[in-house]
């Protein structure tokens, strides 16, 4: 990487636009267009493991796997010749009224992996798509039970995706800014978050404290009301926020108490993202619902799947057009995205991979330990392959860097060949499993050195 910031100097790049109409034409999502122009903008166009590569040849550590989708590295052969292969026999097909071999053998195997009794997968495109497709599920389960349930809890800070429902039940504000009305029916409570505890009280106590406000939620909606409670196992966006086991054990006895059903988000953190297969097992939970996306597709092909117990799937078991479940779209299941899922799943299957993450991981959070002796790193969080740094303008008082500061701070780290992704005065680092401890060292070296710098830029 030590030539990257010259390459940088070197590249060819897109001129800014001069006007707001332009010669640059794309429009990208969570991007402020101006911004992107006038800063060189990034085309890539290769990549190989854990490295991208732009059109002019600088090569950057893909550090979030492209949008954490992307575990098992670029140039993969064994999706790609799954996706060749399937795209070659059959390369479109329906699930409404139909099927396909490489669906049913998915919906198997997703059966046979995951915990409980989740036995039933019905397939999306992507993980924003299997949120909306699982709150529209509890919902008709319990309206075809005769009940009235319908709300949905999550908490604050939670990211579920930008589908209506999905951005919802997220907690981000400011992702929902403009966009009101939001739909009725969805309630936050805090997250267990240890930063966010009261003076004096201890971590494990906050979670607790956390835990307890779902019953009061329930309680104070009215449990004949409440559907679902929607939580993400390690909270991703809102900062790799890791709760206590006593948090997941009280949530859960919460949820069997009042028939709220429990719903993981497991869109980032399933096949292997924590160290084990699901974050499920770490924390031994056994949902009622469980939402996939990211890296079910490897990064090579959009999909996802709503996976769901016996008793939601035999509730729907009839023969007439009451009986179904009402949603689907067009692409949910496409023979191609269900080849590269099962080319995933094989990568897995030995547990080897698996467990490099646990291990590798480790090796990453000692490096990133490391950082804590800068003025500029608050703290860091992390499990398995997926990190949080936090950013500070003032260590002692824990003032976070403020926008200006933090665009100044990613921009040097671009220019180290670092492809990190920003979000809320933090550094998240969902990297591609495949990281030996060479490139991690070199991806934690550049980190250092580029946040040594940054005092003087800040």
């Amino acid at each position: 990487m030590e030539d990257n910031v010259a390459r940088a100097e070197q590249a060819p790049s897109l001129q800014p636009a001069d006007t707001a109409t332009g010669t640059y034409r794309l429009w990208h999502p969570f991007t402020p267009m101006k911004q992107f122009l006038d800063f060189q903008p990034l085309v890539f166009e290769g990549g190989e493991g854990p490295y991208i590569v732009t059109t002019g040849g600088k090569r950057y550590l893909n550090l979030t796997s492209c949008l954490w989708n992307a575990p098992f590295g670029l140039g993969r052969t064994e999706i790609i010749e799954s996706i060749h292969e399937q795209m070659q026999q059959l390369g479109a097909a329906s699930l409404f009224r139909a099927s396909h071999p490489r669906a049913i053998e998915l919906a198997r195997r997703l059966g046979e992996q995951a915990p409980g009794s989740l036995n039933h997968a019905f397939l999306t495109s992507n993980g924003s798509e299997s949120i909306e497709s699982a709150i529209k599920l509890v919902r008709q389960f319990f309206s075809r039970r005769g009940s009235k349930k319908s709300k949905v809890i999550s908490l604050d800070k939670a990211y579920h995706g930008v589908s209506y429902g999905a951005l919802a039940a997220s907690g981000f504000a400011e992702d929902q800014h403009g966009f009101g009305p939001m739909p009725e029916g969805f309630l936050h409570i805090p997250r267990p978050d240890a930063r966010e505890a009261p003076p004096g009280v201890t971590a494990a106590d906050h979670n607790l404290a956390c835990a307890r406000k779902l019953e009061e939620a329930i309680l104070a909606e009215g449990p004949d009301t409440v559907a679902m409670f929607l939580i993400e196992p390690v909270q991703g966006l809102g900062g790799v926020i890791v709760p206590t086991q006593d948090y997941f054990d009280r949530i859960v006895e919460t949820c069997r108490k009042y028939d709220v059903k429990l719903v993981l988000d497991e869109v980032t953190t399933g096949f292997g993202r924590t160290g084990t297969y699901f974050a499920a097992e770490r924390f031994g939970l056994t949902p009622d619902v469980m939402c996939l996306g990211k890296a079910l597709g490897g990064g090579y092909f959009p999909a996802g799947a709503v996976l769901a117990s016996d008793e939601i799937w035999e509730t729907f078991w009839g023969d007439s057009l009451d009986d179904q479940f009402s949603h689907g779209s067009t692409y949910s299941g496409h023979p191609a995205a269900c080849a590269a899922a099962i080319a995933v799943m094989d990568l897995l299957a030995d547990g080897t991979m698996i467990q490099q993450v646990e291990q590798r991981g480790a090796h990453f959070r000692r490096r990133l330990d490391e950082l804590l002796a800068l003025p500029i790193v608050g703290a860091v969080r992390g499990i398995g392959m997926m990190f949080a740094i936090d950013l500070v303008a003032d260590k002692k008082a824990n003032t976070p860097l403020d926008t200006d500061a933090l665009v100044t701070v990613f921009r040097g780290l671009f220019a180290k060949g670092l492809w990190v992704h920003p979000a809320h005065s933090k550094i998240l680092l969902l990297p591609p499993f495949i990281m030996d401890e060479p490139v991690i060292d070199e991806a934690c070296d550049g980190l250092a050195e580029v946040l040594t710098r940054a005092h003087r830029w800040i």
